[in-house]
């Protein structure tokens, strides 16, 4: 399933949601309805992100922005939680095209070392080998996910966590604008982790407010402020 609504013919924002998400989701409604005014054209996909691997993930993702390059003037790239570690990814590996403005909504920088303390090593040991798929009970949601057995092999060997072992790596000065809201109420993805990214990577904006990993209170307003 996808969203797209083509109101804007400079400009377009491309959402990517979370790992246990949808387009269905709250945040996909505030950001479809927001271009409904003209502010720009909107795209959003089901990206089933648990059943395939972040490199076949990112090469969707290319092409997609291979064809919206050719259409529009302007790209900017939103993403909540692990589709905002896809997006760094992207802009990390990929060529940037014509996009401006990066907005990372509880961004995950180690999704692969967070499922790790989540689930412990011991059950996660065959998958991280490849050698089969990992299944558990997302501890946000209660969906009942089932990981393909590459996915954490493929991050490991194309070196896809942005943090790892408290370090930090991403250009330091990116050439487009990168805006990141974390909420300091988070059990998901740290906000310590935003804090240590923005220490060492050129942001345009960091805002750290009192909310949950869903910024479920201030989402609305992020919207209409900055985007």
């Amino acid at each position: 399933m996808f969203v797209y609504e083509p109101t804007n013919p400079n400009l377009i924002l491309i959402h990517l949601h979370g790992f246990a998400s949808n387009v269905s989701g709250n945040k996909v409604a505030l950001l479809r309805e927001r271009s409904l005014k003209g502010r720009y054209s909107f795209f959003a996909m089901d990206m089933d992100y648990h059943k395939t691997t972040t490199t076949r993930t990112l090469e969707v993702l290319d092409a997609l922005l291979a064809g919206f390059s050719q259409k529009y003037h302007e790209i900017w790239l939103s993403g909540s939680s692990h589709g905002a570690y896809v997006l760094l990814n992207y802009m990390k590996f990929y060529p940037q095209r014509k996009i401006k403005r990066l907005f990372l909504f509880a961004p995950s920088y180690s999704t692969l070392d967070l499922t790790l303390k989540e689930l412990g090593e011991e059950k996660c040991r065959n998958w991280l080998e490849g050698k089969e798929e990992l299944h558990f009970v997302e501890c946000e949601t209660g969906l009942e996910l089932t990981i393909h057995k590459d996915f954490a092999k493929d991050i490991l060997q194309r070196g896809y966590e942005i943090i790892r072992g408290g370090e930090v790596y991403f250009p330091e000065l990116p050439t487009y604008d990168i805006y990141i809201f974390h909420g300091n109420m988070d059990k998901v993805v740290p906000v310590e982790h935003s804090r240590l990214f923005v220490s060492k990577v050129k942001v345009s904006r960091y805002v750290e407010l009192e909310d949950d990993h869903r910024l479920s209170s201030a989402f609305q307003k992020l919207v209409e402020y900055y985007l």
